[in-house]
């Protein structure tokens, strides 16, 4: 009851009587349990008869209560299975993504090597051929020298 209370208030509206209850004339704004009514004709002749048909509406009005509050829960229930699977195809989606990025990723890392190792080997490369230029210049240079003095 604390949980909804607008539900239950209307659930009760029209159900039990207005005014003071201790009047020997119940008057309410509509036709009621309370009134002698089409759904009461039958079987009723006393007031403790009407009082237990406006009982047994209340029971009513909670009755379609409840069945409207499950059947809320169940479309919430449902909604939240739906957002649980598009969550869960979420997740295998991002995590198809990261394989694929941690792929490249390595797959950089490992061509980087490469190319780090090749440019180590030009590098090498590179300081022979200076060290072998500086050695012809020097023996050239000693050659011209030698012969320049003879």
């Amino acid at each position: 009851m604390e949980r909804f209370p607008q539900e239950l208030a209307h659930a009760f509206t029209g159900v039990f009587p207005q005014g003071d209850p201790y009047t020997s004339v119940w008057d309410q704004s509509e036709a009621n349990a309370l009134e002698r009514s089409v759904d009461e004709d039958q079987h009723s002749d006393s007031t403790a008869i009407s009082a237990m048909f406006a009982l047994m509406k209340t029971y009513g009005g909670l009755e379609r209560c409840l069945g409207r509050l499950s059947g809320s829960l169940l479309i919430v229930q449902d909604e939240k299975r739906q957002l649980q699977r598009e969550f869960d195809s979420e997740v295998e989606r991002l995590q198809a993504e990261l394989a694929r990025v941690t792929l490249e990723r390595d797959q950089a890392v490992q061509k980087n090597s490469e190319l780090s190792q090749d440019l180590l080997a030009v590098r090498e490369q590179r300081d022979r051929v200076t060290t072998t230029h500086r050695n012809y210049e020097r023996m050239l240079v000693h050659v011209l020298g030698q012969r320049n003095e003879a």
